[in-house]
């Protein structure tokens, strides 16, 4: 059961990287079965299908537990699972083929292809939103609406019609090209494109230019075709508990299933250069799908980050490129690792939990082939560095506001070192970063692999740190401090509003207009906290409550503050008086700041 503040706390907190294990690394096909099956155990996961390939073909499969707690049926080779965004990797290559014939280009406008697009960009006259942004996340879109994620009936193409129906995650947030923020609705465009060339749905397109050639054979593109058929039904908790198929508004983002052989010849495409499936694309193409990035960060020389269609991940102290997928009820992953020559697949019918199984599989792969990633050779950082920075990319509005406030953090550079620190320990951005010259950082919490890059302007002068994706952008101490200063000060003046004496007021609405806010906001958390993914794009007790709590909110603060002047003077207890007004006050600057992120009057069904 996903709900909202938990999707907050993954939204923030939650890397996009895998960490490095000491367990002892699988040697042979017997252990690496063993390892998964012990994390399979240990994470209350019911099943998964796995296989590591290289440039030859398959190198191992297999299987393990059960595709449905219920049924108990085993999972065996020809078991569908759902690949969740791995699909999008399909659908970069179907634009591919298009960008290789000549149609269009990576920098064409994608308002000359699909002019009806519901794209609201305010950078449009100097910075459209081009077909480079849509692959490589760099569009500057919102993520999915949760309106957007489900659908009564399941849908078959029509992807441009779901971008007009709903239309709010296509706002341009920063300029297209400037920093990566993850976004389905961006491959949701690039489906309508592929619809709207060959006039055919999504799945059509790419079962026959895609998956056909590749010798993918084994798959579906609808959650009712995977049913008719051995496939793993999602699951959820400690119980593995199983969760309903929600049928999708949209395919081109997550739609596809597959077993994970089938997904192997993908992979081995991608590592080969396209030499396993020649006609797909041309080698030149699928080398450009693995080198080309959009960011600032990018352009200064970052190695890590969003692709076309392809993204980059660390485990076990090595970078891997590929895509993984997540959903309500699994989990997937496929990566390849270039110097090595070998990848992985990864199928969990649960999302409890993918990353510390990966693990042994990348563990066994460097097992295998005895590579050692080079010595890093680390470099004094340079110039004037230190200061305050914020980060600027939020995946969703949504977290806009505990972003701003919580991920302002100081950096300070010693020797080849930069440590980023939040105001609050404990709260906010935290990294030690370690300078390999010439701008790049490595996280330390994530070996030496480089995963980050120092950005600096025309004079030098640093302006930015791009790391693991998040982008840092340099500010002052005062915009960093004072924000979350204003807002914990004001909820400690708020929270201390309704003790006192209830003889000290003659007008007692003075303090139960502020002590009415506070139990407002309180309400409004425990609805919140009450929301399940699935019930944000429609109207319930949680949902009302919180646009409720978003519109009562500020007007008992703004009552509160003109009470408190009109009555001023006829109020002879100076102490409870300024306890009043500054608790009203409170409630004014925290609805501000709401306000400020599009949470006032905030109905979560038009969200």
């Amino acid at each position: 059961m996903l709900r909202l503040v938990p999707l907050w706390v993954f939204v923030l907190l939650v890397p996009t990287l895998a960490l490095a294990t000491d367990a002892p690394a699988p040697t042979t096909a017997a252990e690496l079965r063993q390892s998964l099956t012990a994390l399979l155990d240990t994470h209350h996961i019911p099943g998964a299908s796995y296989a590591v390939f290289d440039r030859e073909g398959t190198v191992l499969r297999g299987t393990i537990g059960l595709t449905d707690s219920g049924t108990r049926a085993p999972v065996t080779d020809d078991t569908l699972f759902r690949l969740g965004s791995i699909t999008k990797t399909v659908t970069a290559i179907a634009i591919m083929q298009l960008v290789e014939q000549g149609h269009f280009d990576l920098q064409t406008p994608v308002s000359r292809l699909l002019p009806d697009a519901p794209i609201q960009n305010p950078f449009n006259d100097t910075d459209p939103v081009r077909v480079i942004h849509l692959l490589t996340h760099t569009a500057g879109f919102d993520d999915m609406h949760a309106k957007a994620f489900f659908s009564p009936v399941e849908r078959r193409g029509r992807h441009l019609e779901s971008s007009l129906q709903h239309p709010e995650p296509l706002v341009v947030r920063w300029r297209p090209g400037v920093y990566e923020g993850y976004s389905n609705p961006g491959y949701v465009l690039l489906g309508a494109i592929l619809e709207a060339h060959y006039q055919q749905p999504w799945d059509e397109v790419v079962s026959a230019r895609v998956l056909g050639p590749l010798g993918i054979t084994r798959f579906a593109t609808l959650a009712t075709q995977a049913a008719r058929g051995d496939h793993a039904s999602g699951h959820t908790g400690d119980d593995m508990h199983r969760t309903p198929v929600f049928f999708e508004q949209t395919q081109a983002d997550g739609a596809l299933w597959c077993t994970a052989e089938d997904l192997a010849r993908l992979g081995r495409f991608l590592l080969t250069d396209g030499a396993t499936a020649p006609g797909v694309l041309r080698p030149e193409t699928v080398r450009a799908m693995k080198q080309t990035g959009a960011t600032v960060g990018t352009r200064a020389g970052g190695v890590y980050g969003s692709r076309l269609g392809l993204q980059h991940r660390i485990v076990a102290g090595m970078l891997w490129l590929g895509h993984s997928g997540g959903l309500l009820g699994g989990k997937a992953s496929m990566h390849f690792h270039a110097e090595q020559g070998l990848g992985y697949v990864l199928l969990l019918n649960s999302e409890n939990e993918i990353r510390k199984l990966e693990v042994p599989l990348a563990a066994f792969i460097s097992q295998r082939t005895r590579w050692k990633p080079p010595a890093p050779t680390l470099r004094p950082v340079e110039g004037d560095v230190d200061g305050w920075y914020r980060v600027v990319n939020p995946r969703i509005s949504l977290a806009g506001l505990p972003t701003y406030l919580l991920h302002a953090s100081r950096v300070r550079a010693q020797g080849d070192t930069l440590t980023i620190e939040p105001f609050l320990p404990g709260f906010g951005y935290q990294a030690t970063l370690k300078h390999h010259g010439n701008g790049l950082l490595s996280d330390i919490d994530y070996g030496d692999v480089v995963n980050g890059v120092l950005v600096r302007d025309g004079n030098g002068a640093a302006v930015g740190i791009e790391t693991g994706g998040d982008f840092l952008e340099r500010t002052s101490m005062v915009a960093a401090v004072l924000p979350l200063v204003s807002v914990l000060l004001s909820l400690v003046l708020l929270v201390s509003t309704p003790f006192g004496r209830r003889t000290s007021l003659r007008n007692r609405w003075m303090r139960r207009l502020p002590s009415l806010a506070l139990l407002t906001l309180v309400l409004g958390i425990v609805c919140a906290a009450n929301l399940e993914l699935t019930l944000l794009a429609h109207k319930n007790w949680q949902t009302v409550g919180v646009w409720a709590a978003s519109v009562l909110f500020p007007a008992l603060g703004v009552a509160g503050v003109v009470l408190s002047v009109r009555t001023w003077r006829q109020e002879p207890a100076a102490l409870a008086r300024w306890r009043c007004l500054l608790g009203s006050a409170s409630v004014v600057c925290l609805s501000t700041w709401l306000a400020t992120f599009g949470m006032f009057s905030f109905a979560l069904w038009r969200w």
